[in-house]
């Protein structure tokens, strides 16, 4: 990757993340519209992003977020949830479609495993959608598992059976 990734709170990266997020949301309805072949699939995207916001605003852990930029520009972020003292769950990674190819998902994802580990988690966790078939791909070469869906995970039950639920020991 030619660029640089950056762990942060939220303030200062609201307006660029919003932008990022909504592009995230509305390519991931239109994926699983298709998918599912159900044209309601998916939330609205403004309100899931507001959420995502308010969510890293006030999240349990300190710097949540990471952001890719290629230059000054923001070329991708993921973003690190608590769900208990020992297990985080992943969320979000997204690549601008400019970006895709150039390794930006990976470092994003490498520099999250090790900050992860860092801050004393043993076990990540996330979900995936079907038909993000890259993200898939790279979550198991950097050692990810399918496992059955986890309790804090915020996919619908009448799509677990198609969801991906995977998880990674940092125990070393």
């Amino acid at each position: 990757m030619d660029g640089s990734v950056i762990r942060t709170d939220l303030p200062g990266h609201e307006a660029e993340l919003r932008k990022l997020l909504r592009a995230y949301f509305d390519e991931a309805n239109e994926e699983g519209q298709e998918w599912f072949d159900d044209e309601s699939f998916g939330a609205e995207p403004a309100e899931i992003v507001t959420a995502d916001l308010d969510r890293l605003a006030s999240a349990a852990i300190s710097e949540p977020l990471f952001l890719a930029y290629h230059g000054d520009e923001l070329a991708g972020s993921i973003q690190l949830k608590q769900l208990d003292e020992t297990t985080a769950e992943v969320k979000r990674l997204y690549v601008k479609p400019s970006h895709r190819g150039e390794g930006v998902g990976r470092t994003l994802v490498e520099t999250l495993l090790s900050e992860a580990r860092v801050d004393g988690f043993r076990t990540l966790r996330l979900g995936v959608a079907p038909y993000h078939g890259n993200a898939r791909s790279l979550y198991r070469e950097l050692g990810f598992e399918f496992t059955p869906a986890y309790e804090e995970t915020q996919a619908p039950t009448e799509i677990h059976d198609d969801w991906g639920f995977m998880e990674r020991s940092l125990r070393e």
